[in-house]
């Protein structure tokens, strides 16, 4: 998995509840309910659970992920990933191995304004 700069990290075994609304990156490898809006990255690492939407610039999964991915730049899924939910990004990611139940939606490069959500 890439290994771009982390602000705030939720450590695996953790559990947390409540919003995050951050310019900056976000990593959860524990457990995470509530609400994930990120200008920057956010990444669900391997032993990381979340039960939310998540908004980001881009988002990067190898854990499991129940709720819609909008990703305004990118969405990568990494191997072994489960994600529960609908996707909207303009590049979309997908390694072998990935669990997928929901839609997918890529919306061009040029589009104006911000789609809905899924």
């Amino acid at each position: 998995m890439d290994n771009p700069a982390v602000d705030t990290f939720i450590g695996s075994g953790a559990r947390f509840h409540g919003e995050f609304e951050l310019e900056g990156s976000l990593r959860i490898d524990g457990f995470f309910t509530g609400k994930i809006e990120s200008g920057n990255t956010v990444i669900v690492g391997v032993t990381g659970e979340v039960r939310t939407n998540i908004h980001a610039r881009r988002v990067i999964v190898a854990g499991r992920v129940e709720g819609n991915i909008f990703g305004t730049e990118s969405v990568h899924l990494l191997s072994d990933s489960v994600i529960l939910g609908d996707i909207i990004t303009k590049n979309l990611i997908m390694d072998s191995g990935v669990v997928f139940e929901g839609r997918a939606k890529t919306i061009m490069e040029n589009g104006t304004g911000n789609p809905a959500e899924p």
